[in-house]
């Protein structure tokens, strides 16, 4: 039994067929496309794995709102043929024009191959170039869930947009995938001033163990700003500008980590090193 990768929507006249990546193919969730033309799944499945070596039939894990499941699915390439053994009266009338419709298309395409040597449909993306758009599209929106940014949320949502519509599917607005951090610079400013004065002094704060990182335990802080001159109320309204700080971004608040200064676990605030 294998798992399922990703789910991959794709466009099929006015609907939309979901399918499932695994392995970088895609397959169809039979039972679905079944029930949705009003046929009865148990049958059509049966002759389906009766004539298994045929349809190479497949059971992935598929998710779902009650939790994992298994599906029985169709490779993508052998859907068309499946259809062309449906008869238009059996299924449900508001479906027959477009089933009917495409049937002639297969028709069309299978006189093409053998009269020319090929068939195409303008317009068509190979299934592996869609699996490939899809795991970027889902990247791009993980990405943009992710980044707080106002700048680079705009061109990530670009980018997202020329992949959603290069494979014909609506691009979500950018406010539904995360949101922008608040603009907050004039907040942060006198906090990194006071730990640049600490940095002049030859103070170390920072209890990271790599370079890309900042790791601060604030209480320790608001302490050595006061020994060396650098008084700073590190009230809520601050930390809130500290969690939500775009240059460097803050990464973890109150986080539990191995002490570079101290060699004991400490909580801190850790970011991007400012470079």
């Amino acid at each position: 039994m294998s798992t399922a990768q990703q789910l991959i929507p794709v466009p099929f006249y006015e609907d939309t067929v979901v399918l499932v990546g695994q392995d970088d193919h895609p397959y169809v969730a039979m039972k679905t496309v079944v029930t949705n033309m009003g046929l009865d799944w148990k049958s059509q499945h049966v002759k389906l794995k009766a004539n298994s070596e045929r349809w190479g039939m497949v059971e992935i894990t598929t998710p779902s709102v009650g939790g994992p499941q298994v599906s029985s699915c169709l490779p993508l390439r052998k859907l068309a043929s499946w259809l062309m053994t449906i008869s238009p009266n059996k299924v449900k009338p508001e479906l027959r024009d477009k089933i009917v419709r495409y049937q002639n298309e297969c028709d069309d395409a299978l006189w093409d191959y053998w009269t020319k040597g090929s068939a195409t449909r303008p317009g068509a993306q190979p299934a592996t170039q869609r699996v490939t758009l899809s795991r970027h599209r889902l990247a791009l929106g993980k990405e943009l869930l992710r980044t707080r940014d106002a700048g680079m949320r705009q061109m990530i949502h670009q980018q997202l947009d020329e992949v959603s519509r290069a494979m014909g599917l609506p691009t979500p607005p950018i406010d539904s995938i995360g949101q922008a951090a608040p603009a907050v610079p004039d907040l942060l400013a006198p906090f990194w001033a006071a730990l640049a004065a600490l940095d002049a002094k030859g103070v170390d704060y920072n209890h990271a163990r790599t370079a890309d990182l900042l790791a601060v335990n604030l209480p320790e802080l608001a302490r050595l700003l006061l020994e060396h001159g650098q008084p700073l109320r590190l009230d809520n309204t601050l930390r809130t500008a500290l969690w939500h700080s775009p240059t460097p971004r803050c990464l973890h608040k109150n986080h539990p980590l191995a002490s570079r200064l101290t060699g004991k676990t400490i909580r801190c605030w850790v970011f991007e090193s400012p470079g």
